[in-house]
C-alpha cells in the first residue's frame, strides 16, 4: 500500500513554490472551498452576535 505509491513531493513543490498573486493558503485544490465555508461560518456568527446585542440594546428579551 505505502512501498508503490508515486512520490508526489516535487510536483506539489513546483505548485506551492511558483511565482503568482494567489496567497499560499489558496492555491491547495480544495483550499477556498474550505476558506468560504470558514468565512460564511464567522459571518454567521458576527451577525448572531449583533443581532443580540441590538436586542439587548433595545431591552428585548
Amino acid at each position: 500500500m505505502f512501498i508503490n505509491r508515486p512520490n508526489h513531493v516535487l510536483a506539489n513543490q513546483r505548485h506551492f513554490q511558483a511565482p503568482s498573486h494567489t496567497p499560499l493558503w489558496l492555491k491547495g485544490p480544495r483550499d477556498k472551498f474550505i476558506v468560504s465555508i470558514v468565512f460564511a461560518g464567522l459571518g454567521i456568527g458576527l451577525s448572531g452576535a449583533l443581532y443580540g446585542s441590538f436586542k439587548m440594546a433595545k431591552g428585548e428579551k
